[in-house]
C-alpha cells in the first residue's frame, strides 16, 4: 500500500512501506533553503543554459550550493545548475528553457527544482512541490526528449509533448495532456502504488487521496479542466480538437 509523502502535510500517512520519494526528499531540501536568505549574484544565461526567466511579477531562484533565494527582475534571466529550485509568488510567471528548446512556464505560486538536466540524452528530471506548470518538450531535429515530473501522487514521464499539471495538498495532482508528437509514444504516469497509465492527448488524469486510498482515472479533456490553466493561456495544440463547451 502506497504512502503519503510527509512533507505534504495534508496528506497523512497511512499504514504500509513505501521507500521515502523523491518528493519528500526534495521538499525537506526546499524547506530549509527556502528559509535562508542572502544577497543575489546571479550569472549572466548563455544560450547552452538551463535558463529562468521572470515573465511577470516575483519571480525567484534558490541556489542549491548555497541555499539562499534570490530574486530576478522583470524580464531578468539567470542560468540555473542541477538542483536548483524556481519559485513564483501571486499573479507572477516564470519560464525556465532547457538547451533542446523544451520549455515549463511556471504560473502563479509554484515552486518547481530541476533536478537534473542531461543534454546528450535530453533527459531531465523535475520535483513539482506545488502549483500549476505547462510543459513543452521537444528536441531538435525531431529526436525524442524524455522528461519526468515528480509530484505527490507519483511521477509523470512525457516525450514530445504539450500538457500541464497541477498540483495542491488537498485537490491532488491534475494533469492534461494536450498533445503528443508520437501517438505510440503517450504520457506515463506512474503511481505512487505503482500502477501505471497511459495518457493520450486529448485526456486528462486526475490523482487523489480518498479516505486514505490514491485514486486515479484517465478521462477525456473537459473545457472545465482546461480552465483552471487558463493563466497559461490557451493551449497550442489538442489532439483531437477542443472539447465541447
Amino acid at each position: 500500500m502506497a504512502s503519503r509523502p510527509a512533507a505534504f502535510a495534508p496528506f497523512v500517512a497511512k499504514k504500509g512501506s513505501v521507500k521515502a520519494s523523491a518528493v519528500t526528499i526534495a521538499l525537506t531540501l526546499a524547506a530549509a533553503v527556502g528559509a535562508a536568505s542572502g544577497p543575489a549574484g546571479p550569472a549572466l544565461a548563455e544560450t547552452s543554459d538551463k535558463v529562468l526567466t521572470n515573465v511577470r511579477g516575483n519571480v525567484r531562484y534558490i541556489a542549491y550550493d548555497t541555499g539562499r533565494p534570490h530574486a530576478l527582475a522583470a524580464t531578468a534571466s539567470i542560468a540555473l545548475s542541477d538542483d536548483d529550485v524556481a519559485q513564483t509568488g501571486a499573479a507572477s510567471m516564470g519560464a525556465i528553457v532547457l538547451p533542446d528548446s523544451s520549455r515549463v512556464v511556471l504560473a502563479s505560486d509554484t515552486t518547481l527544482k530541476l533536478d537534473t538536466f542531461n543534454g546528450v540524452t535530453a533527459a531531465a528530471h523535475f520535483v513539482v512541490f506545488g502549483g500549476k506548470l505547462r510543459f513543452r518538450v521537444e528536441h531538435p531535429g525531431g529526436a525524442l526528449a524524455n522528461y519526468t515530473f515528480t509530484t505527490a501522487t507519483g511521477s509523470v514521464a512525457v516525450r514530445g509533448t504539450e500538457g500541464d499539471i497541477s498540483s495542491d495538498p488537498l485537490d491532488g495532482v491534475r494533469v492534461n495532456v494536450y498533445h503528443v508528437s508520437d501517438p505510440a509514444l503517450p504520457v506515463v504516469v506512474t503511481t505512487l502504488d505503482g500502477r501505471r497509465f497511459d495518457v493520450p492527448g486529448g485526456q486528462k488524469i486526475w490523482m487523489r487521496w480518498q479516505s486514505g486510498e490514491l485514486v486515479a482515472k484517465v478521462l477525456p479533456l473537459t473545457q472545465a479542466e482546461i480552465d483552471r490553466f487558463r493563466e497559461l493561456g490557451a493551449p497550442t495544440t489538442i489532439d483531437g480538437g477542443p472539447p465541447a463547451p
